[in-house]
């Protein structure tokens, strides 16, 4: 029988394993200032990426500079480093398989500060891998522990997997005094890969949503807090006669107790349920039909729709009470960023470090940007010669957009399987080759 801490010395073990890792320095960026009268254009870096690629839907920029691409037509997530050379150690991220074998063909993904690669195949699950465990290695999972509750000091016997273990691992008022623990590898490999993390077919997950459908839902956006909360946020856009459109919060849950190769015990969670954010309407900071979703640092929630009346959102968190709640952080008539006419069919959002709002436009091909208070800045224009447009049957589709801590743009294209970058003239760097 191999002892396990007390849960306080495991929780030092566990976030001071997941917080060793930081932004390297060369990576690290000052300049956080809003747009000014200064700010030139946006110039194109060359040359753009394409290698591997063959319908990128998403994208999305880790704490550490790489870029991860949701390349729906490989069934890939794709890693690039900032220099477009793709690392090693992320091959358990092409060709997806979920466990019982069926293609995942991811549409968004996103990575938190612990390291979690999170994707979204458009059902009602949310995938994850995570990177530290594999750089690592997992040496042994927990097969049961005796649970000593705190102020009885009764304990009782739970096997992982069961009811009873899952209530009292999340349960502070009970601890571990010891455990089993195994080293058998088919289990190590269902989490050392790819694996869920939420079902929205999970018995708990319908019995906590009861007024909506989580069997039935549609992911198409995802984002993860910038911090090191515990939860995750995605827009569902099942519909249904119930105008099921809303954005959900996911927690996390305890669920393993890993021993990795380092000797450091580290929790493994699953998600569930935690809440509907914000739900279905036409006015400001409501959904209808949404299609993305970014966070920034200080819990604002942004997201983009096709249903009526305003394709762009943001919502902020007011947390004075028992829980957050939401209220629309732009409005009409007031603010540029809500008005439709700016856009034919915005698609994807992003949020730099500066809250600067970078709006995809599948149709019109360009990126609109706008500063933190929703006023128009400039618009990031495709060049021409690389695409055909036509406003009903467009050829090109330009449908994501991420930017980096070095204020680096990142636009996907759809139809040509092409990453293109570009920054703005006054803060290039030197080293950085532009286009003509």
């Amino acid at each position: 029988m191999k002892k396990l801490f007390y849960v306080v010395p495991i929780l030092m073990l566990i976030f001071s394993c997941m917080e060793r890792f930081i932004i390297p320095s060369s990576l690290e960026s000052d300049d956080l200032a809003q747009f000014g009268a200064g700010d030139t254009i946006f110039l194109e870096i060359k040359p753009n990426w394409d290698e591997g690629m063959i319908e990128p839907t998403d994208i999305s920029v880790s704490q550490d500079g790489r870029i991860y691409i949701a390349d729906k037509g490989s069934n890939s997530v794709i890693v690039f480093n900032q220099n477009g050379e793709k690392p090693t150690g992320f091959e358990s991220l092409i060709n997806l398989e979920d466990q019982f074998g069926d293609i995942i063909s991811p549409i968004d993904v996103d990575i938190d500060k612990k390291m979690n690669v999170f994707f979204i195949d458009g059902s009602q699950r949310i995938f994850i891998w995570n990177q530290f465990w594999n750089e690592i290695g997992i040496n042994k999972i927990s097969l049961s522990a005796t649970f000593v509750h705190a102020q009885s000091g009764i304990d009782t016997l739970a096997f992982a997997g069961t009811d009873i273990w899952f209530s009292l691992i999340n349960d502070n008022e009970w601890y571990i005094v010891d455990g089993n623990m195994t080293d058998d590898q088919a289990l190590i490999d269902s989490l050392i890969n790819p694996h869920i993390f939420y079902d929205g077919r999970n018995e708990m997950n319908k019995y906590l949503d009861i007024y909506y459908q989580s069997d039935s839902s549609q992911f198409t956006g995802l984002t993860t807090p910038s911090d090191n909360e515990n939860m995750i946020f995605v827009t569902d856009n099942y519909g249904g006669q119930n105008n099921q459109y809303r954005i959900i919060r996911v927690d996390f849950k305890r669920s393993l107790i890993l021993e990795l190769n380092s000797g450091d015990l580290v929790w493994a969670y699953t998600g569930q349920f935690g809440a509907t954010v914000k739900g279905y309407g036409t006015g400001a900071g409501t959904v209808n039909k949404p299609s993305s979703l970014d966070v920034d640092y200080d819990g604002n929630l942004y997201y983009t729709q096709i249903g009526n009346y305003f394709p762009i959102h943001m919502i902020s968190p007011n947390l004075s009470g028992d829980f957050a709640i939401y209220t629309s952080g732009f409005q009409p008539e007031a603010d540029d960023i809500m008005n439709p006419e700016n856009f034919s069919s915005a698609n994807d959002i992003a949020i730099d470090n500066a809250r600067n709002i970078y709006v995809v436009d599948k149709v019109n091909a360009d990126v609109t940007v706008f500063n933190s208070y929703g006023e128009f800045f400039k618009k990031i224009t495709i060049p021409t010669d690389t695409i055909i447009v036509d406003k009903d049957t467009s050829i090109n589709k330009i449908v994501a957009v991420a930017v980096d801590q070095n204020n680096v743009v990142y636009v996907c294209d759809k139809s040509h399987g092409s990453v293109y970058r570009y920054k703005l003239s006054n803060i290039l760097n030197e080293d950085i080759n532009t286009g003509d």
